[in-house]
């Protein structure tokens, strides 16, 4: 099993034996100074490259129609790595759905299925728990991701929430990722907790970088954005925050965190800026999942800027083209 935090003695005996590399994905950080729920990643460039897949969705339609599945499955798989080919990132974010659901007790099957996947890919990557993430045993499932191939997931112990912190070569923070378990209800009290406690002791190690925070199900406020016509992009359907009461954009504000990145709605693509927060949907990415003929299936790339704690985003698609929209373009999609 990967692990990202080890003791200064083991990291010794590692070191002397030749066997960190094989231990570590590529550029994870050995510590023996994290708390239990950080992970780190080291970065060549002060500015990085980020990947977001969301709503992957394998195994969506096996008991009604496992042939068509299985071709979905297929493709799905393929784009993953041609969108990895064309955005060429230093990370990837997945938030959330990426298998679906624990048919006849499956879960655990599917789960090491679309992990393997993830590792094939060969980039460092993070992940959100998402509404369709389903299992029998969540231990076992929280040990499978912290220990899959390229995983820097850290939520073994607190439920699924944990951060990232991007390093330079010289081990200064660039950026912090928040990713948080919206489970199936959105974001909630549990959740917000963590985050109030993690950037209160993250704060005290350090200056305070570039703050985002990723989890499956949108907040209230995506609703907002669009409402009072400060997004652009594409609104598909209604927000569905779930039972989000509408105070998680104020909790992720006062953490200092700028950005958050979502899915769940697969056929919303769209940002806007609320309260000092970006609220940007996610690209939904699995060819099993619904809205693939209003919204084409594809991924969103990120380009960070640590220094200014800035960021652009396109759409990307397996075929290597992009989308972003215009400044105040708003395309309803809706009925």
């Amino acid at each position: 099993m990967n692990s990202f935090k080890i003791s200064r003695r083991r990291f010794l005996q590692y070191s002397a034996a030749g066997l960190l590399a094989a231990s570590l994905p590529t550029g994870a950080v050995a510590s023996d100074a994290s708390p239990p729920w950080e992970t780190r990643l080291s970065v060549s460039s002060p500015s990085f490259r980020v990947l977001q897949f969301t709503d992957v969705h394998f195994f969506n339609g096996i008991t009604k129609m496992p042939k068509e599945e299985q071709r979905r499955r297929n493709k799905t798989v393929e784009d993953l790595r041609r969108l990895v080919d064309h955005a060429k990132p230093d990370l990837l974010v997945i938030t959330g759905d990426l298998w679906h659901e624990n048919p006849d007790n499956r879960g655990a099957e599917f789960q090491a299925y679309a992990l393997e996947q993830c590792g094939a890919l060969g980039v460092p990557w993070i992940f959100t728990w998402g509404n369709h993430d389903t299992l029998d045993d969540y231990e076992a499932g929280h040990a499978a991701l912290a220990g899959a191939k390229g995983s820097l997931y850290g939520g073994r112990h607190s439920d699924g929430n944990y951060v990232l912190t991007v390093e330079d070569k010289d081990g200064a923070a660039l950026a912090q990722f928040f990713c948080l378990n919206s489970r199936k209800e959105g974001l909630h009290a549990e959740a917000r907790r963590f985050v109030a406690e993690a950037a209160a002791t993250l704060d005290g190690a350090g200056p305070r970088p570039m703050r985002l925070a990723a989890c499956h199900i949108p907040v209230k406020h995506y609703q907002d954005v669009w409402d009072k016509e400060i997004a652009a992009g594409i609104l598909g359907e209604t927000v569905c925050f779930e039972q989000e009461d509408g105070s998680s954009l104020a909790a992720l504000r006062d953490a200092g965190i700028q950005t958050l990145f979502c899915g769940h709605d697969h056929v919303n693509d769209y940002s806007g800026v609320l309260d000092g927060v970006d609220l940007i949907y996610g690209r939904a990415t699995g060819h099993a999942g619904y809205g693939g003929d209003d919204v084409p299936k594809g991924a969103k790339r990120y380009d960070l800027d640590p220094a200014h704690k800035a960021l652009e985003w396109v759409s990307l698609l397996p075929d290597g083209t992009t989308w972003k929209p215009k400044p105040g373009e708003r395309i309803d999609k809706r009925d």
